[in-house]
Parts: structure tokens; sequence; C-alpha cells
């Protein structure tokens, strides 16, 4: 097959599965109404028709507009249909079709979800967390099996990287007394240290407080939040897991041939 053509269906894919995130994202607390209640505007409560169910598309089509009461659709929709299709399509180039892109996958969807969840709720469900490290396992045992690389030796740098996650993470949450970030951020940093290992738990972590530190600048500057309002921390640590995880090694290659 056409190697655009695996790309177009990867990127329909893609945006098919964000639909769903959307749809786990708003009801996760209440997961039997995804199946029970058909997908309606939250403002007028009417059911959206099929043909304004498109992913991502529809957005533009309606105007970001409901098209029976005319209020705005949350920009939420289409910046995760969208960044969904986006990672999707990385996926597939750096792992072609694998099952280490399946389950590479997966992980993405729930990284994906925990910082939308966690925009909106301030809170990590710890069973997201729990999932993403259990996919995350697998996704490193195929990895390695693949690579024909499998030994105990080489799960040490993971186990180091758990400790230096979930140790930094956890020594803010203590000295903070929860007021700087909150225990769920604990266990993303086991999350982070299962995916990405040594060296690459470094540049994930490194990216998340720098793009947390600009976010947080920004939003104190333009007076949306002050030093003692609560800003998730999550959505910066899936931010720098993505980074580390797409280009973490070219990264520390990069910063070793400064020097």
């Amino acid at each position: 097959m056409n190697m655009y053509i695996v790309y177009v269906l990867i990127i329909l894919l893609g945006l098919a599965v964000g639909s769903f995130l959307n749809v786990l994202i708003l009801r996760f607390d209440e997961l039997k109404t995804i199946w029970r209640i058909r997908s309606h505007c939250l403002n007028c409560k009417k059911a959206i028709r099929w043909y304004d169910l498109i992913p991502f598309f529809s957005y533009f089509i309606l105007g970001g507009k409901c098209r029976d009461c005319k209020k705005p659709i949350s920009i939420q929709y289409p910046l995760v249909e969208g960044l969904t299709a986006v990672l999707f399509a990385g996926i597939y180039w750096q792992y072609n079709l694998t099952w280490q892109a399946l389950l590479l996958a997966i992980i993405v969807a729930i990284l994906i979800v925990i910082a939308v969840y966690d925009i909106l709720h301030l809170e990590i469900p710890d069973i997201l967390t729990y999932l993403g490290i259990l996919f995350s396992l697998g996704f490193v045992f195929l990895n390695l099996l693949s690579n024909f690389e499998f030994r105990i030796s080489n799960l040490i740098p993971y186990g180091y990287a758990v400790l230096i996650g979930a140790g930094f993470l956890g020594f803010l949450v203590i000295v903070s007394r929860q007021k700087w970030m909150g225990a769920g951020d604990i266990l993303m940093g086991v999350l982070m240290g299962v995916l990405l290992g040594m060296p690459n738990i470094l540049v994930g972590l490194f990216f998340a407080f720098v793009l947390g530190s600009i976010v947080g600048l920004v939003l104190i500057a333009a007076k949306k939040k002050t030093l003692k309002d609560a800003v998730p921390f999550g959505p910066f640590l899936v931010a720098g897991t993505l980074i580390a995880l797409f280009w973490g090694e070219k990264l520390v290659n990069y910063y070793l041939g400064i020097f």
C-alpha cells in the first residue's frame, strides 16, 4: 500500500480515536453513559446530528457553534482530535505498523486523557496512571524482545528512571505539602520512568518544568492566575513525556555533542 495512503488512514484513525477520547474525558465519572446516551450539546441538550459528528472538521464547518442553540463549542474537541491524529502519525513514522506502535498509541491516548482531565478537574485519576504504567511495561518488554536485548540488566535504567521521576516529584509534593503538586503527580513520575527510562526521564522532567514555568509566568502576566492559584501540572508532565518519547535520544546526543 502506498505510504501516503497509510498516513492518511492513520490520521483518520487518530481523528476518530480523538473524538472518542473527548467523550471519555467528559463522561469519565459516568462511563456507562458513553453507551447509553447519544452525543448532545452541553448547552441545549439536543442530540447532535450524525453529519455534525465528523471528527475535527465538523467544528470548523459549524463555525465552532452548536447548530441548534448557536452557543460556542469548546475548542477542546478539535484540539484533542487533531493532537491525537498528529501523534498517531508520529508513532507510525517511528514504529511502522507493529505491536509496539499499537501499545504506544494506547499509551499516548491515555496521556491525552490525563492531561485534559487534569486541566478540567485539577486531578489525575489513579486508574488512568496505573493503566499507563501497565501498557508502558508491555511496550518496554516488547521493545527489548524485538531488539533481542531482553536481559535483566537492561531493565536497570528504567528502575533508575522510576526512582528519579517518582522521587523528585514526591520530594516536591512533601516539601510543598501538596501546594505545588498533588500525589497523582508522583504516580505520573512512575509512569514517565517506566516509559522513558534513562536518560530520557531527565529530558521529560526538564521540559515539563520549563513549559510549566513559562505558561505559569504568562498566565500571571496576563492576570489570569496569581501565585496562590492552583495550576494543573499533569499537562506539562505529559508534554515533557511526549517530547522525550519522540526526541529524547536526539536531544541527549545533541547536548552531549556540545561538550
